[in-house]
């Protein structure tokens, strides 16, 4: 037997193994299919876009097996784009997995799948979901509790299915916040629009659980702001903001803040734009934090038979403080870990509370 036909033989052999053990291999890997998950984007909006595709990097880099497509919301045919039928997947995907969709392929085998959960990043996003019909699990992110619930009320029968995260700094949350920097207070005040009322029952028989009371008056203009703005400081240690730009804006809030200082009053912010004009505090949930949140969550949803949690505010937060507004009025601050630690634990005693909003 010639040399040739004996190395022919020996690389038939070898190549026969090699189809043997890819073979295996996809077939295994398909055992333990790869996640989907579409992340619904508006990308005209630079924060969604940036959200979006951060977050996508990092689902990919997780244990979860996942492919991540991002759609953009202002396409049209958008159910079509969603579902993957309309346009080649766009796959982030190990090398291993590479070799399975090879494999696939090669059998003539459709490596689009469509996805399990829909992640929707902004009010468009989701609004644009749901208009179009969209009737799997939506978990919405970059939106307020105020919307969210608008577009429920829009949407009853597919909202069914839809879970939010919010990650701005819910009402309780700033009442803790106020409770420990201020433990000698007893009275916050709220200003706020006629929309916001619905509010009040339920956050007063909360704070009395803390020992605290809330005051508030209703700003139906800002003619009346200021007015209503020293009747509410006369009755309150501190006022606590809310996410309301008719009230608190560019034009209002070094008016609102000198008038608290002169009564020796202070301010917790919405978020942490009211840091720098001169709120002394306030709880706030990074971007970061939030992206966490959601691969929490997206675990949460593949371990309990892809059913979403509750809606709620993001559990991870952080506190900032204005320490010169702080050593100007002889509030003493401790290090943020300090007041995290403390409301995160209270929060967890408290429970789920609906007046988180």
């Amino acid at each position: 037997m010639s040399k040739t036909y004996v190395r022919l033989i020996a690389l038939f052999a070898e190549l026969i193994i090699i189809a043997m053990t890819n073979k295996a291999f996809a077939n295994a890997t398909l055992s333990h299919p790869i996640n989907s998950i579409v992340i619904l984007e508006q990308q005209s909006d630079r924060l969604s876009h940036a959200f979006s595709s951060h977050l996508k990097d990092s689902l990919v880099s997780t244990n979860l097996n996942v492919n991540v497509r991002l759609v953009n919301a202002e396409q049209s045919s958008l159910i079509q784009k969603i579902m993957g039928s309309s346009e080649p997947q766009i796959t982030t995907t190990t090398d291993k997995q590479n070799s399975a969709n090879q494999f696939n392929n090669q059998n003539g085998n459709k490596t689009t799948k469509q996805p399990e959960l829909l992640i929707t990043s902004g009010k468009y996003a989701l609004t644009r979901a749901l208009v179009a019909g969209y009737n799997k699990p939506i978990l919405a992110v970059l939106i307020n509790s105020t919307d969210f619930r608008a577009i429920q009320k829009k949407h009853p029968k597919l909202s069914k299915n839809v879970s939010a995260i919010f990650h701005q700094a819910p009402l309780i949350r700033q009442l803790l916040l106020f409770k420990e920097i201020y433990p000698n207070g007893k009275r916050v005040g709220l200003l706020l629009s006629p929309h916001e009322v619905h509010l009040i029952d339920a956050l007063k028989s909360i704070a009395l659980k803390l020992d605290l009371v809330v005051e508030y008056e209703v700003i139906n203009d800002n003619e009346e702001l200021s007015k209503k703005l020293l009747k509410l400081i006369s009755r309150s240690d501190a006022i606590i903001a809310t996410k309301n730009n008719t009230i608190y804006n560019r034009s209002t809030i070094k008016s609102i803040l000198l008038t608290l200082y002169r009564h020796n009053k202070f301010l917790i912010g919405a978020d942490q734009n009211f840091i720098r004009p001169g709120s002394i505090a306030t709880t706030y949930t990074s971007l970061q934090q939030l992206i966490s949140e959601v691969i929490d969550t997206t675990q949460y949803f593949y371990n309990n038979n892809k059913k979403l949690p509750a809606t709620h505010f993001s559990q991870r937060f952080d506190v900032v403080f204005n320490q010169e507004v702080a050593r100007s009025l002889n509030i003493n601050i401790k290090g943020n870990s300090h007041y995290t630690d403390l409301i995160q634990a209270i929060e967890l005693n408290m429970g789920e509370v609906e007046i988180y909003e």
